[in-house]
């Protein structure tokens, strides 16, 4: 994904594994992260602070999404569609400010088709910049989001992490992981 990715910083080497039953998937994370359920079972989320207990400068998630046809007969999204309606989300819910897309691209992720996204955006809430990268792949009739958003000054300590995170994430997880 990036040329520059760095290593992973010390205080996050250490990581535990996830892993969806509903949703067939599984993915690995830092184990010194405060995780939580999200997207109604559909997902994670992880984040840090500068410090222990510290407000967050770093979130990393996951979700999985049904991406049938409607009740109205409605094509099943894109990965463009999914990325704009993500935007969307974001100014709308977020009250995100100054969406700006800095890179976007086609690419394979874990054996399918996908979208890598960076973008950088101001939160007007916690008056704070955001980076955000984003992959959206899609499988058979899911369509998987990953996530880091981070201040663009923690991007070089963040972006290790969640390249790591992403090379750990496997569809199809046995059980015995």
């Amino acid at each position: 994904m990036a040329a520059s990715a760095g290593s992973i910083p010390k205080q996050e080497s250490a990581w535990k594994r996830y892993q969806n039953q509903q949703w067939g998937y599984c993915v690995s994370y830092p184990s010194r992260w405060l995780k939580g359920d999200a997207f109604d079972g559909a997902g994670i989320f992880i984040e840090t602070g500068a410090k222990r207990h510290s407000k967050p400068v770093a979130e990393i998630n996951i979700e999985a999404l049904a991406n049938q046809e409607g009740e109205a007969r409605q094509p099943a999204l894109t990965l463009v569609e999914s990325l704009e309606s993500h935007f969307d989300g974001m100014k709308k819910f977020e009250h995100a400010e100054q969406l700006e897309i800095l890179e976007k691209r086609e690419m394979q992720f874990s054996g399918n088709s996908a979208l890598f996204t960076k973008d950088r955006y101001y939160d007007p809430q916690n008056r704070a910049r955001w980076i955000e990268e984003i992959i959206l792949a899609k499988r058979k009739e899911t369509l998987y989001r990953l996530q880091l958003e981070c201040q663009p000054d923690q991007l070089t300590r963040f972006e290790p992490v969640f390249l790591h995170f992403l090379s750990t994430f496997e569809l199809d997880c046995s059980t015995g992981h």
